[in-house]
């Protein structure tokens, strides 16, 4: 199998896995507006010892960056104020994110964010004010 099969292929499985993992959950797809509550059976949202720490951070920074490339609602990243995580195919993070406008001031949000250790693939499940 080529490389770019193998990779195809890896991707797949990825994705696959991750929508029987929250179709398991119950979970039905987010409609705009709404708030979407996830949580693997079984599985309890744990918290971050550390929130500062420079991973967290980043996924924090990262999950901002994404939701302003389709909402276009100039949110600037401030910092994870806290975050919880749990075990899923890869990791769920629930970061409580501080950001504000490009004019100053902040407002708090809550993004969940999924995570893979092994291919590297991240994708922002929810965003929403707090």
């Amino acid at each position: 199998m080529s490389a770019t099969r193998r990779l195809v292929f890896a991707v797949a499985v990825v994705a696959a896995a991750a929508i029987v993992s929250f179709c398991a959950a119950g979970e039905a797809a987010a409609l705009p507006g709404r708030r979407m509550l996830l949580q693997a059976p079984g599985q309890a949202w744990t918290p971050v010892p550390d929130a500062g720490d420079p991973h967290i951070q980043e996924l924090g920074n990262w999950a901002v960056s994404k939701h302003d490339r389709v909402a276009g609602d100039g949110l600037v990243f401030q910092q994870v104020s806290r975050a919880e995580s749990q075990e899923v195919i890869g990791v769920d993070y629930r970061l409580h994110i501080n950001a504000g406008g490009g004019g100053g001031g902040g407002a708090a949000f809550v993004a969940v964010v999924w995570e893979s250790s092994e291919s590297g693939m991240r994708k922002l499940i929810s965003f929403d004010a707090e």
